[in-house]
């Protein structure tokens, strides 16, 4: 019987027990898992809160079904997917506190006035700007405004490029590393010379796997009753059948090595520890995978792995707050069918984006409502993490009475929530690619222990699934 603990049941932690599950039975060994959640529900930052009516995202909104193992997890959590309506595919810009429609057709997306003539002339130089080489002949590691002023115009860079990335990662695009952050830009520049050339050659191609310079294509995904029904419903169900354990509401107090296997020092969340260690209690593992956030990881680790501790430490997680706010009639009637609204600094609204969730899936907010989830934060606006519940919903309605010329009864909600991440999104800063790469050096000296998160291999709910998955299937390999 192998043992394997597994810290943090959110998509990561999850998939990870899926992955050790899947991967034993593959080999014909027994496993046996155990999930330790701080916390008394599971998702981690996929939490969905239901009230009256009403459903708002406290993190993220879904993801893309462009990841197959998504739907192994779908499938092993017996969940129907929900696809995002049509609407979900109009998005917007907000410049000069007017929303303004991001079209794909050129000349449509030309006659916007998003750009200015000179800025759109800029543009029409790219497919003649030389790429960017390293020393060695390879890649540049280059901050995505750097890239995009290189390529596109310093205008381009802040008028669509840094709005698109504090809506990805409430990152500064000025810090945000390309290659880590958006490789696919990257590669498309490696290998056509122009982001201009790329298009053209992968709307040739017609293909949903071609992606677009942004990313690959997917369709957005959720469920009927909210991303959190996957986690949730992967941990009913494994516990159920007896594949693992989860452990909620109970915290990793010491992680250590004693020479034969991992000890994992568990006790309940907050409760007092007497002086003879009461309360808490030792895990002994084969495996332990760190599915948790980057600097919960440096924490559990700093004894044993100090140097991937301050390297976990070094990547920075600003605050994020999500308040969302329900609407009446005149402020649907307002509002376009859409995904959304990215929203460029210094126009003078605070927020960083608006999303429109009643028109993104079904069963958001009740008949003739609208349901806005807005955020506030990031790495522009640290501040923010220091305002009250009150001020958020304060500058939230006065941002979006501003931008929908909402007035008197039409400008108060009639539903709000407010989710705080006081450490919300690890951002992607230039070098963070090494970073990682050192990181897994240094964890090859440590058998039997893992990590798995969004901080290594992309901040979507889809990617730290894949993360954890492969953490969780690797985990029995030097087991054997």
């Amino acid at each position: 019987m192998q043992r394997v603990v597994i810290v943090g049941a959110g998509i990561a932690g999850l998939a990870a027990a899926r992955g050790c599950v899947d991967r034993a039975r593959e080999k014909g060994v027994e496993v046996d898992i155990t999930i330790v959640e701080r916390e008394d529900v599971v998702g981690g930052k996929a939490q969905t809160r239901r009230r009256d009516g009403w459903m708002l995202e406290a993190g993220p909104t879904g993801y893309l079904d462009n990841e197959p193992l998504m739907d192994t997890l779908v499938k092993a959590a017996g969940l129907e997917k929900l696809a995002a309506n049509d609407a979900a595919a109009r998005r917007f810009l907000v410049r000069d506190a007017k929303l303004k429609e991001i079209q794909a057709h050129p000349l449509k997306f030309f006659t916007s006035g998003i750009l200015s003539p000179g800025a759109l002339a800029r543009i029409a130089t790219e497919p003649f700007k030389k790429k960017l080489v390293g020393p060695d002949g390879g890649s540049v590691d280059e901050s995505v405004w750097d890239f995009a002023a290189r390529r596109l115009g310093p205008q381009a860079a802040d008028r669509l490029i840094a709005p698109m990335v504090l809506g990805v990662f409430a990152g500064d695009a000025k810090k945000t590393s390309l290659p880590a952050a958006f490789p696919r830009m990257a590669e498309l520049e490696a290998e056509y010379g122009s982001l201009v050339k790329a298009l053209v050659a992968l709307k040739k191609k017609k293909g949903a796997a071609s992606g677009g310079p942004g990313g690959p294509s997917g369709k957005l995904t959720s469920f009927a009753g909210g991303l959190d029904s996957l986690p949730r419903a992967l941990a009913e169900r494994g516990e159920a059948a007896g594949d693992f354990t989860v452990l909620r509401g109970t915290e990793v107090r010491a992680l250590d090595h004693d020479g034969t296997n991992w000890r994992v020092t568990i006790g309940p969340r907050s409760a007092a520890q007497g002086a003879d260690g009461s309360g808490q209690e030792d895990l002994h593992a084969d495996a332990v995978i760190l599915a948790g956030e980057s600097f919960a990881a440096a924490m559990l680790i700093r004894s044993v792995a100090p140097t991937v501790a301050d390297e976990l430490e070094a990547i920075p997680t600003p605050p994020v707050a999500v308040v969302g706010l329900g609407y009446g009639p005149e402020a649907l009637a307002k509002a376009p069918r859409g995904f959304g609204a990215l929203i460029q600094r210094g126009g003078g609204l605070r927020i960083l984006g608006v999303l429109w969730d009643t028109h993104l899936f079904a069963g958001r907010s009740p008949d003739g409502t609208l349901l806005m989830r807005c955020m506030i934060g990031g790495a522009t606006d640290t501040a923010s993490g220091t305002l009250s519940d009150d001020e958020l919903v304060a500058i939230t309605k006065a941002d979006l009475a501003h931008l929908f010329q909402l007035e008197g009864q039409a400008a108060e909600p009639i539903f709000q929530e407010v989710a705080r991440w006081p450490r919300a999104i690890p951002q992607y800063e230039v070098g963070h690619l090494a970073r990682i790469r050192r990181i897994r050096a240094s964890m090859a000296d440590h058998a039997g222990l893992f990590l798995a998160g969004n901080y290594l291999d992309g901040v979507a709910f889809n990617k730290a699934a894949k993360c954890g998955f492969e953490a969780g299937a690797s985990a029995l390999e030097p087991l054997r």
